[in-house]
């Protein structure tokens, strides 16, 4: 329910951005071609949308650094398994090792 919610309203505010992206975009065609719009206006409404595109970018930052710290999280554990792999192993070696050399005397 909350991961819908969710959804609805990022999908939601991405359609509201790109309307206004448009909106802006044909009001800079009609100053072009004699408009209505003072340029300062056309100004604001620039800076307007570079501005929510970078709370866009720096949520993404947000979650992209969350995302990271988790797979730091978990490849810190990967390597601490394979580091008890690598012991096991060795272990397992210097045994099958020990047991061929004492087999080996006693013939």
């Amino acid at each position: 329910m909350v991961k819908n919610l969710r959804d609805t309203a990022i999908t939601l505010f991405r359609i509201v951005f790109l309307i206004i992206i448009v909106y802006v975009a044909y009001q800079v065609l009609r100053a072009i071609i004699g408009g209505t719009w003072a340029t300062e206006n056309i100004i604001i409404a620039g800076m307007g949308i570079i501005l929510g595109g970078m709370f866009v970018i720096v949520g993404f930052l947000i979650n992209q650094g969350k995302t990271m710290g988790m797979l730091e999280e978990r490849t810190r554990n990967i390597g601490l398994s394979l580091s008890n792999l690598g012991k096991d192993f060795k272990e397992y070696i210097s045994i099958e090792k020990f047991a061929k050399f004492n087999h080996n005397n006693l013939l």
